[in-house]
């Protein structure tokens, strides 16, 4: 039996909290099968956009997770705050 998981989920990462929205699966041109997420991070009082990644494997989702949030904090802390809303 396969473990259904429905979104959204929050998962902590790198002190940010990672909103899964969706997940879709499909097969890619060479016949890997691959997973769009879609999801946003919060952090430190701000939030992004609405963003996907591509991944084939839980692993290589953290990865990419911990790639934007690094992207994230750099632009916030550099005062680059208009990509991002502010929430409470």
């Amino acid at each position: 039996m396969s473990k259904v998981i429905v979104p959204p989920v929050v998962v902590e990462i790198d002190g940010a909290k990672v909103y899964i929205l969706e997940v879709t699966p499909h097969n890619w041109v060479d016949k890997k099968k691959h997973y769009i997420v879609s999801c946003y991070v919060e952090w430190n009082g701000w939030r992004s956009q609405v963003f996907q990644l591509d991944v084939t494997s839980n692993k290589e989702l953290k990865a990419k997770l911990k790639t934007e949030i690094a992207k994230m904090k750099l632009a916030i802390l550099s005062g680059n705050t208009h990509f991002f809303t502010k929430v409470k």
